[in-house]
């Protein structure tokens, strides 16, 4: 039998359907300030922020055609203001399938699948390329360390992570770990220490020069971890694979701030001028959001 669907009904079903979305798109951590303007980003992976240019940078893997992130889809690089709006789409091109961003003056770093690209930010030009070594394929973060002038990339082919130093000379810095679930994607250079994954689900804390001591950070997380910034001076925010967003503070306590499924989550970067944190969808957009309560 049928029955009426009243007005009450109907509020209550519009109401529920709202907060739903309103759910995926912010949460009472995340408020969501800006979502990128002015043209369609294609598979955006990572973003960076440049002081110096006032700019944003954000890796364009381009795989909608192909429907694999790695193979060579002709991917750019995009140049954004602080609030957005593309100001040049195709920026840098000639890349293959570009991930992971750093910054260091004017140069800024590509992790572009099977090398490492230079690229001037004030002629916009590219310098130099560097070819990663053979059987190397699926690089994806690339951090810079100022103390010791390298670079630190990530393979999540292999589950390594290489050193690169300033003439593009590559060498193993950290091995694959001998757990179940290995795992090397997100970077961060924090000081004297790397702060990475290692095994799924775990926050791990290398020194790459000195010691070579591992720490373990958090290993509560749960799930293989796409992203990773630094929070203020509180901890890191975390992105993962699947569309979430997690802080971890300097305890290892995990908390979820975000779950924004279907959409991902990639290679996120928290700009602390600019007190947002900036999210790749992996589809056209970037989104903005203030974090608050942590």
């Amino acid at each position: 039998m049928k029955k009426k669907m009243t007005l009450l009904s109907i509020v209550f079903m519009t109401s529920t359907f709202l907060g739903c979305s309103r759910g995926a798109s912010e949460s009472e951590n995340l408020k969501r300030q800006w979502i990128s303007s002015g043209a369609e980003l294609s598979v955006p992976e990572s973003v960076v922020y440049d002081d110096q240019k006032q700019a944003l940078y954000v890796s364009n893997v381009n795989s909608q055609s192909s429907g694999n992130p790695w193979e060579d889809n002709g991917g750019f690089i995009s140049k954004l203001n602080r609030d957005g709006k593309v100001i040049e789409l195709k920026w840098i091109t000639g890349l293959k399938a570009p991930k992971g961003l750093t910054v260091n003056g004017e140069h800024l770093y590509a992790a572009d699948l099977n090398g490492v690209v230079d690229i001037n930010t004030t002629s916009g030009k590219i310098i130099q390329r560097w070819d990663a070594p053979t059987g190397v394929q699926m690089l994806n973060d690339i951090t810079f360390d100022g103390a010791n002038n390298c670079l630190y990339i990530s393979d999540s082919g292999t589950k390594e992570i290489y050193t690169v130093t300033p003439d593009g000379a590559f060498s193993l810095l950290y091995a694959k770990e001998s757990s179940l679930k290995p795992e090397q994607n997100g970077l961060l250079m924090e000081s004297n220490s790397l702060i990475m994954q290692g095994t799924v689900g775990y926050l791990k804390s290398f020194n790459p020069t000195d010691t070579q001591k591992v720490t373990i950070i958090s290993d509560s997380v749960g799930i293989a971890i796409d992203g990773i910034t630094k929070y203020e001076d509180k901890g890191y925010l975390i992105s993962t694979w699947g569309g979430e967003i997690h802080f971890v503070d300097h305890q290892g306590v995990s908390k979820l701030l975000l779950d924004s499924k279907p959409n991902r989550t990639a290679d996120i970067a928290y700009i602390s001028e600019l007190g947002l944190l900036l999210v790749p969808n992996f589809d056209k957009n970037i989104v903005a959001y203030t974090v608050r309560g942590l």
